[in-house]
């Protein structure tokens, strides 16, 4: 499901139908919506920044270059997940969804503190993006005591 979702290439970042960014790497007040990919990148870019500045993250972090867009659910867990009375699988709660780099969905769980067995069994069958997984975690502290500088 989620190789599926990925192979959906997207132009533009954000939800669908435009609108604030939500989902665990913008803050809680929400992000954008960003004019174009720069933009979004730029933001990024600007609470790394912040990180580096106050010490709270690793230095040696590259800036972000975000170049692919793809469909990304961002909250993959159990309980987002339905059996149905046929056996499909359906993936529910899209809230945070929409179009972001690939990292974003292995990114997410890893940061989920709940139902690790679970996530850990998805990791090993998506596509791993360790760099890009290394600078989401990094800019926490600029999506949480930073998120309004």
């Amino acid at each position: 499901m989620i190789k599926e979702m990925q192979s959906v290439v997207i132009s533009q970042p954000g939800p669908p139908g435009g609108g604030p960014f939500r989902g665990r790497f913008f803050t809680d007040y929400s992000a954008g919506p960003f004019k174009d990919s720069a933009e979004f990148q730029g933001w990024f870019n600007h609470k790394l920044d912040i990180c580096k500045h106050v010490k709270q993250c690793p230095k040696d972090i590259p800036p972000f270059q975000f170049t692919t867009f793809v469909l990304t659910h961002q909250d993959i867990s159990p309980r987002n997940l339905i059996l149905d009375q046929n056996g499909e699988v359906w993936l529910v709660d899209w809230a945070f969804a929409g179009a972001y780099p690939p990292a974003f969905e292995s990114a997410a769980l890893l940061a989920q503190q709940f139902f690790t067995g679970f996530n850990e069994a998805v990791l090993s069958l998506i596509p791993r993006f360790p760099e890009e997984e290394r600078q989401l975690d990094s800019i926490a502290y600029g999506l949480t005591t930073a998120a309004l500088a």
